[in-house]
């Protein structure tokens, strides 16, 4: 069982943070012992909340200083959502102590990143079962971007691929969280790496492939048909 941690370094920090950007109304809610979810109200303001939420990762050492991250924008130890549904913003991040864990580790499974795996992974549902389970999701409309641009953080090299005309797809694994930045989408910004280098796209369609290549539209999923991937074809640049 892990221990309880006590929050003194994040509270501290948490405190000045909320000082320095003037965000006074926020709920803390533990996630586990590890990770703390800071809800913001919908009244700050995306670009306010994403400033106080970048200066807290950074002050935390959880994200390397040149890279600022957006909504959606989900690292190994902290997120940053917009969650019009529960009327909030939902920062998020891990303590210190799981810093460096990895795959095996005891404290790995309290990391942000094996929270998200765990729950795209359907809780051992069979693989079918789990195909079912997004199909609906998606149709019923519960499992779209809630924004309607997608973002996603690119390898250089993809990046300067599609920068040159050379890649005009991209593409994501099947989960959970990949689809909720995916579909529905009508533009997505890519960013290259860790840097501020972002560029946008509009999309022309977002479809879904199995391991064969053959393809199908999110909204209209074959019964037996396995998806693998996402594909985001881009359109014309706008950024």
């Amino acid at each position: 069982m892990a221990k309880k941690i006590i929050w003194k370094r994040e509270d501290d920090t948490l405190t000045k943070m909320q000082e320095r950007h003037g965000i006074r109304d926020i709920e803390l809610c533990g996630i586990n012992p590890y990770c703390i979810n800071v809800m913001v109200p919908l009244d700050y303001g995306d670009e306010k909340v994403k400033a106080f939420a970048n200066d807290l990762f950074h002050e935390l050492g959880l994200i390397d200083d040149e890279y600022d991250m957006d909504f959606s924008g989900c690292t190994s130890l902290c997120d940053l959502v917009k969650d019009e549904d529960k009327e909030c913003y939902c920062v998020i991040f891990n303590h210190h102590d799981v810093v460096g864990s990895e795959p095996g580790d005891d404290l790995y499974q309290y990391t942000i990143e094996a929270i998200c795996k765990a729950s795209d992974d359907g809780d051992g549902d069979d693989d079918e079962a789990r195909m079912r389970k997004l199909a609906e999701g998606i149709k019923s409309g519960k499992i779209r971007s809630k924004s309607g641009e997608g973002f996603f953080v690119l390898e250089g090299k993809y990046y300067d691929q599609i920068a040159a005309g050379k890649k005009t797809t991209e593409y994501r694994d099947i989960t959970l969280r990949n689809l909720s930045k995916s579909i529905g989408i009508k533009t997505v910004k890519l960013q290259r790496g860790y840097k501020k280098v972002q560029m946008r796209y509009a999309v022309e369609s977002v479809r879904l492939m199995d391991a064969n290549d053959r393809e199908c539209d999110p909204y209209n999923i074959p019964a037996g048909f396995m998806a693998t991937t996402i594909a985001i074809r881009l359109g014309k640049r706008l950024g």
